[in-house]
């Protein structure tokens, strides 16, 4: 199926459908191998609220170099281009559905199950750099968003490390992807970008 034929409900469908096999694999591997997961250090309420004021405070970031003048942020606002479409017709209880699903499958995957697997098997500082790898590479779109998701990978397997807080590392992600996907699918001239229907125009 073309770009040109994939509808919202299509691509909707799709995310869902990636978001439960990444879900199931990484449940999977909890049941099958034996390792230890960090426990939570402190109150679990401390570090989902922490969670959330992190996913708020890296999107603001990320909106802000985004809107930069120069090199990187034309290259962001290129990115954004790019991944609009997939948005663009989404519907809030869509985004928001989306969003839940990428941070609670994909942390419990990359985070919970992988990276605590190879922090155990190999050493912290490998596994906290594999699994962020490999998050990076599952969102691979182009260098740049590698390298990005690289860095936003780094960040929550170094608060999951740290914490020890699976609702907290859920939460940071969702909220951010909420955040993103909103923003891309409903306010895209404040990312500095045209909207989808100027752009098809054009």
């Amino acid at each position: 199926m073309s770009e040109k034929t994939m509808t919202p409900a299509h691509i909707f469908r799709v995310a869902l459908l990636s978001q439960g096999v990444i879900l199931l694999l990484g449940l999977l591997g909890l049941w099958l191998l034996t390792f230890e997961l960090p426990l939570p250090r402190g109150s679990e309420v401390t570090w989902v609220f922490t969670g959330a004021v992190a996913g708020v405070a890296t999107y603001a970031l990320a909106v802000f170099l985004t809107r930069l003048p120069g090199t990187l942020g034309a290259s962001l606002r290129r990115l954004c281009v790019m991944l609009h479409p997939l948005f663009a017709d989404f519907s809030w209880p869509k985004i928001a559905v989306v969003a839940a699903a990428a941070g609670i499958c994909e942390e419990l995957f990359f985070r919970v199950f992988l990276q605590s697997w190879l922090m155990e098997t190999v050493s912290p500082l490998w596994g906290l750099f594999a699994a962020s790898v490999l998050f990076a590479l599952l969102h691979f779109a182009s260098v740049l968003y590698f390298t990005v998701t690289l860095i936003m990978g780094l960040l929550l397997g170094w608060f999951y490390w740290s914490t020890g807080s699976m609702l907290g590392v859920i939460v940071w992600h969702g909220l951010y992807d909420l955040l993103a996907i909103g923003m891309l699918a409903r306010y895209p001239h404040l990312l500095g970008i045209k909207p989808q229907n100027t752009l098809r125009a054009g």
